[in-house]
């Protein structure tokens, strides 16, 4: 990426127009970068925020340097907000994982083949689990809290495996 004084960004190679002279695309490849710097051209990079935390705004260009620096406007997500999609995502990981054995227990509700052991031990163990994860994410107080809990234990660790049973 290149940063053009009067352009702009520039993501990939194309023909421009400085100064009233226009230039092919492949200088921004053959030409060095001082010869670029001569005409208002220098590279580029975008400092990189972490979305799960921050809100991006308008991106602002620090050119000072020889090469320019874009980094966005941030503002902090809502903790409640996060902690909500937290939970939803901790049941939704439990019902995908208990969905595979449904079919046991709804068999054995019915009336049919009890579900084996090893399933009820794990679909309890997944319940146990989320409910674990949930309570969790219900007591974090701040943003900060929510950072150092997914630093520690994110929510799509942790999980029970499934048991080795084959269905007949």
């Amino acid at each position: 990426m290149w940063y053009v004084d009067g352009i702009g960004l520039v993501k990939t190679p194309r023909g421009l127009t400085i100064d009233g002279v226009q230039h092919p695309r492949n200088i921004l490849t053959l030409w060095t970068k001082a010869e670029l710097a001569a005409i208002g051209i220098k590279p580029a990079s975008i400092t990189a925020v972490d979305h799960r935390y921050k809100n991006t705004g308008e991106i602002g260009w620090n050119t000072d340097g020889a090469e320019a620096v874009g980094t966005y406007a941030t503002t902090d997500k809502v903790a409640a907000d996060l902690k909500t999609t937290m939970t939803t995502d901790v049941q939704s990981m439990a019902a995908s994982r208990l969905a595979s054995s449904d079919w046991y227990t709804i068999r054995e509700a019915e009336g049919g083949t009890a579900c084996p052991a090893d399933w009820k031990t794990y679909r309890a163990a997944v319940r146990t689990e989320s409910n674990s994860k949930v309570t969790a994410v219900a007591a974090l107080a701040d943003l900060d809290a929510i950072k150092a809990f997914d630093a520690a234990t994110p929510i799509t660790a942790g999980w029970p495996n499934d048991p080795d049973y084959v269905a007949p």
